[in-house]
């Protein structure tokens, strides 16, 4: 099958998909909100406490911007230079997408177009971004592991156990290769098998510069602990919000439990993780004790704080052409006047 071909496929495949995922987050959400009564998770959630739920929100807030900032430093690192004012705004419009739009990666397709302005080429800015992920994942696996330590004896969950150490393992062994070429290389070689050699060249660019970070060791220390900050910091709004609702656990659980949420709602199956955060996460808080009703609502009232921040990325992004119209409009006035001056002396000498 040729690639045009295989492009028209997908292209027809894309709308039914986002469909049936959409149909799928919808169904497993009712279904869910089914088994825990919607009038009880009302009521568990209009007792929040206010004072504590803005906490919940300033400290999400604030890990965003931590996360702006290390993505700037990586991509700092990878030669692209961009104030960090304006790589928050591509940072918080990523979010934005993130939650509004079907694909899992729609917020990093927005960030990385938005800084590829800055680049020459775009596989900087996209290896950038790969880092950024991976050692987002490579922090939440760490500290889920060490949770794992923690209630290993209260709770006998050796599948979790196995799977988080799994995770991390797999994203320590992906962290460890870019400071091995000779591995990397491993990911062009079926692109070249099969003959796609404009693809494996734009591989192994984008490996080359992974390769690159083997030099910038500072700035993956850097990125390490700002990503494990912003890890530790979204594991707290979970537990913030459990606070306001009256749920008192041990802090253990939220680092064991949310790492596995986060992992669930990745996977390519539910509109955003809409559905699938919630049923696992009152099959898992239930295991510490809670109601339905409040396991239910500490991941779902999280969900909602996520999406009320990045609305200032959506802000962000509407606000963007009328700057752009004012620009261009002060542009050619200046430009106006210039040639204003430049042209009166020669109307003197006419």
């Amino acid at each position: 099958m040729s690639h045009g071909s295989t492009s028209g496929v997908f292209q027809k495949l894309k709308v039914p998909l986002i469909a049936l995922k959409i149909v799928l987050s919808f169904a497993l959400f009712g279904y869910v909100i089914a088994k825990v009564s919607p009038r009880n998770v009302w009521d568990t959630m209009k007792s929040a406490d206010p004072m504590l739920i803005a906490a919940a929100a300033g400290l999400f807030l604030t890990s965003s911007l931590i996360g702006s900032w290390l993505w700037a430093r990586l991509l700092r690192a990878q030669g692209v230079s961009i104030p960090y004012p304006k790589a928050a705004s591509y940072y918080f419009v990523g979010l934005f997408f993130n939650n509004f739009l079907p694909s899992n990666v729609g917020g990093d397709i927005a960030r990385i177009s938005d800084a590829a302005k800055h680049a020459e080429h775009v596989s900087p800015v996209f290896s950038a971004t790969l880092m950024d992920r991976l050692i987002g994942v490579l922090a939440i696996g760490l500290l889920a592991v060490v949770a794992s330590v923690a209630v290993i004896d209260r709770l006998h969950l050796y599948a979790i156990y196995w799977g988080v150490l799994i995770v991390f393992l797999v994203a320590a062994a992906l962290f460890a290769s870019v400071f091995n070429r000779n591995i990397l290389e491993a990911f062009e070689r079926p692109f070249r098998a099969v003959g796609a050699h404009k693809i494996e060249r734009a591989i192994a660019r984008l490996m080359d510069d992974l390769h690159g970070f083997r030099s910038e060791r500072g700035a993956l220390l850097a990125a390490f602990a700002a990503s494990t900050l912003v890890q530790i910091s979204r594991i707290y709004v979970h537990y913030l919000i459990g606070l306001s609702l009256g749920v008192r656990i041990s802090l253990a659980y939220y680092f064991l439990f949310v790492p596995v949420l986060a992992a669930l709602i990745s996977l390519p199956i539910s509109l955003n993780g809409i559905g699938v955060r919630e049923g696992a996460a009152v099959v898992l808080f239930q295991l510490a004790g809670l109601t339905r009703e409040q396991s239910f609502s500490i991941p779902f009232l999280t969900y909602i704080l996520s999406v009320l921040i990045s609305l200032l990325g959506g802000l962000i992004f509407i606000s963007r052409s009328p700057r752009r119209a004012i620009g261009k409009h002060l542009r050619r006035r200046k430009l106006a006047r210039a040639s204003e001056r430049g042209a009166t002396p020669g109307e003197g000498r006419a």
